[in-house]
């Protein structure tokens, strides 16, 4: 009795493993399916950016192309072109962005930037054709406006600027060196601003016949051809730029040293301009002060000899007495004032001569109060002190 329960029980246990690990499979198995579905569904579905374009590949051969063209003016017929090169590929083509789908586990999508990228030459030494060692750094901007071709000979977009440095230098330097320095540095030929006019002689008298604006367009016309022959890679419409010319250092070097002496130059020349007005005005100067010295001196002798008149005129009239009648008419002259008419006026008169010419500032004398010069000192008058001026010359009627 014992052995049949514990068969049964056996029995029923294995039962019971059996159903629950068939649940189990059936469970793995639903949520493989369902898991695969899902795998297999999202790798169908893709989504392509608004900054996106893409080529689609099977086996690693193109089988479609989506364009996500930039806003150029040659836009539409770019497109219309790529499409009908594609079209005679065997490659589908379809445009702008959004969700898209593809065959799961055998196509991939390889994505490419379609906005404009920034490419920095290396600074490069070029000559000119009239062997001017010059420095060239130049720029551009550019996208990529065939994804296919670009796909196929570029790859990924980290080795678009390896491919460009070989196109734009060479031709920049083709450019530059089939030209004079003069057709790089100038866009027109307009004169040039001097600042000073001594320096006239130092620009270059040749004119640029081209300038740099056309020099840059003939190098972004082959450079863009190039690049979209060969990369599928376009320049932006406002081309190559150079940011930058510059002499080599010996160049520089001798060019400033030429610009030193230029300068130097002509402040040798201003300083000799002023040294020749400095001693202008100087012999101005000394003829007008020896002009004003020479009238001064000829008006001082004038004044002088005017004073002398009048002073002898003054002494005339105290040495001369004129007798004349009620009508003015002379009824006597003859000397007031002389040796023999009136002794004591004289001697009054030379005695004040000689104190004056003989008695100078500062001078000191010793005399005895019986010496003939302390008279007047010693208050003794002439007799004809009491006599007014009147009396001795009388004043013309």
């Amino acid at each position: 009795m014992e052995k049949s329960n514990e068969a049964n029980y056996e029995s029923e246990r294995d039962k019971t493993a059996k159903r629950i690990k068939s649940k189990l499979i059936k469970s793995i198995g639903k949520v493989l399916i369902g898991g695969s579905v899902l795998i297999t569904g999202l790798s169908s579905v893709y989504t392509i950016g608004q900054n996106e374009q893409a080529v689609i590949t099977q086996f690693g051969n193109p089988v479609r192309v989506i364009l996500n063209p930039l806003e150029t003016p040659d836009k539409e017929e770019t497109v219309k072109k790529l499409k009908t090169e594609y079209a005679d590929r065997g490659v589908s083509c379809s445009e702008g962005a959004g969700l898209k789908f593809k065959i799961p586990f055998i196509q991939s999508v390889n994505r490419f930037d379609r906005r404009l990228q920034r490419w920095n030459g290396n600074p490069e030494q070029i000559p000119t054709k009239d062997k001017k060692y010059i420095w060239v750094d130049t720029t551009a901007r550019y996208f990529i406006e065939d994804p296919l071709k670009f796909l196929n000979t570029v790859g990924v977009e980290y080795s678009a600027h390896g491919r460009l440095d070989e196109v734009v230098d060479s031709e920049t330097g083709t450019a530059i060196r089939t030209r004079n320095l003069i057709e790089v540095v100038r866009s027109n030929d307009r004169e040039m601003r001097i600042a000073e006019e001594e320096l006239r002689e130092t620009i270059p008298s040749e004119k640029a016949s081209e300038g740099r604006a056309k020099i840059l367009e003939e190098i972004t016309r082959n450079a863009m051809k190039i690049c979209r022959e060969r990369y599928g890679i376009a320049i932006h419409p406002e081309g190559v730029l150079i940011k930058g010319i510059n002499y080599v250092q010996e160049v520089k070097e001798k060019v400033e040293d030429r610009m030193i002496a230029e300068r130097d130059r002509i402040s040798k020349k201003y300083i000799s301009e002023g040294e020749g007005e400095y001693q202008r005005i100087m012999g101005e100067k000394e003829r007008e002060v020896k002009k004003i010295s020479s009238e001064a001196e000829k008006t001082a002798k004038e004044i002088m000899g005017k004073a002398d008149a009048e002073a002898t005129r003054i002494y005339a009239r105290g040495f001369h007495h004129k007798e004349v009648d009620s009508q003015g008419k002379i009824l006597r002259e003859s000397d007031v004032v002389g040796f023999n008419s009136d002794p004591e006026f004289y001697k009054f008169w030379r005695t004040l001569q000689l104190y004056e010419d003989g008695v100078g500032k500062g001078t000191r004398m010793v005399l005895g109060t019986d010496n003939p010069l302390f008279e007047l000192m010693g208050g003794k008058m002439p007799s004809y002190e009491k006599r007014s001026l009147k009396e001795i010359a009388p004043e013309k009627k």
